[in-house]
């Protein structure tokens, strides 16, 4: 068995940042840039929450130049080289990995609550999709109530919903966050459609989704941790044996990172970069708004660790609890993140507010620190498309 690759704290964190492309020059562009970036982390998590741009849009503006909202709609709706499902939570995928999710698929299948109902509706909306094309909640007649997962809703959403989860169904397209659905036929290729399980037990799975989680970050440690949502049945025995098997594979390397009582692991694919890691850095700095569901973040904990950046996501967090905002990003100066900033666009006037930054203790904005930060919130605006304030 290998021993562990040493990095110093700096050394991983500039290893992570290069390879999320969050370091020198931009190593992603245009919609080739997008896939390329999707592809290397497996998924990106979608939120519909749109305050300052909708968690994907904000991961892939960090990294991409010349990436705009059109971007994505057009690789998922468009071309349909990418699709929504779940993965960590609800995420955007490469439409080739389709097949390797046919046990989640089949599983979040039998999701379901007000079963009767759901059950005895579900011939007449995939016959109006069918007869009728793509269509959402709105346009099937079924207005009775019933209960679902977050509460009380519209019985032909939760069938659609149902269906969707069991891959019955896929998202046509969107217009905002409303989703119009079609036979999954007409949204995967049929190839993908009828591809066999690639994955014959849950044993098989579970290593794939490790090896997949631990691609997503770039450094991940065989500890509980938020990383590993979405996983069905996924307890400490199933990641001891995951771990275990993929390190006898040699699909993956321990990493030593100074100050870190943990041993994390990188994908064996990655170690060239491990060790350019622990090299001098000439990397010039960059400066980004880092999305509040992005995958380099998945881990707050791991974050804490090596960034000494403590983030919680205060959306959830009542008004006079919050610390800082609504929707606050962390800001990412060279190989720190350095503070936070709370952005709102304004749609109808077409203008970006930045209603607060928040330096951590010890960062003093001089003047380079504050032209870098005026430079990347001028990106973000022009990323919005937005008039200049």
């Amino acid at each position: 068995m290998k021993q562990p690759i040493r990095l110093t704290k700096p050394q991983a964190r500039r290893f992570l940042l290069r390879r999320h492309g969050l370091m020198g020059p931009h190593r992603f562009a245009g919609a080739e840039g997008a896939m390329a970036f999707i592809r290397q982390v497996g998924s990106i998590q979608f939120d519909p929450i749109d305050v300052c741009g909708r968690n994907p849009d904000l991961v892939l503006q960090s990294r991409v130049a010349g990436y705009h909202k059109g971007v994505l709609a057009d690789l998922l709706y468009g071309q349909r080289r990418l699709v929504d499902y779940f993965d960590k939570e609800l995420c955007i995928f490469p439409m080739e990995d389709w097949p390797h999710f046919a046990r989640m698929r089949e599983r979040r299948g039998q999701w379901m609550r007000s079963h009767e109902e759901v059950a005895g509706a579900r011939e007449q909306v995939l016959a109006e999709i069918r007869d009728r094309g793509p269509l959402s909640s709105k346009h099937i007649g079924i207005d009775d109530k019933v209960h679902w997962f977050w509460g009380s809703t519209r019985l032909a959403r939760a069938t659609l919903e149902h269906l969707y989860y069991g891959g019955e169904l896929g998202i046509h397209h969107k217009q905002g966050t409303v989703k119009h659905y079609d036979l999954i036929e007409r949204c995967v290729p049929q190839a993908l459609l009828t591809a066999p399980n690639p994955h014959e037990d849950d044993r098989t799975l579970n290593r794939f989704l490790v090896l997949r989680r631990i691609g997503a970050i770039g450094l991940l440690w065989n500890r509980a941790s938020s990383a590993w949502l979405g996983l069905e049945d996924f307890k400490t025995t199933q990641r001891q044996q995951a771990f275990a098997a993929l390190q006898a594979e040699g699909a993956i390397l321990p990493v030593a990172v100074d100050g870190v009582r943990d041993t994390l692991y990188g994908l064996a694919e990655d170690e060239p970069r491990l060790l350019a890691a622990a090299q001098a850095n000439d990397d010039a700095p960059r400066c980004e708004l880092i999305a509040p569901l992005d995958n380099l973040i998945w881990d707050r904990r791991l974050i804490q660790a090596l960034f000494d950046f403590d983030y919680t996501w205060e959306i959830y967090t009542p008004e006079a609890k919050r610390k800082y905002g609504y929707y606050v990003l962390p800001l990412l100066y060279g190989d720190r993140l350095i503070g936070r900033v709370e952005p709102v666009f304004d749609k109808k006037a077409c203008k970006l507010t930045v209603k607060n930054i928040w330096y951590e203790d010890g960062v003093k904005p001089d003047r380079t620190i504050k032209k870098a930060v005026n430079a990347c919130l001028a990106r973000f605006e022009a990323f919005h498309k937005a008039s200049e304030s």
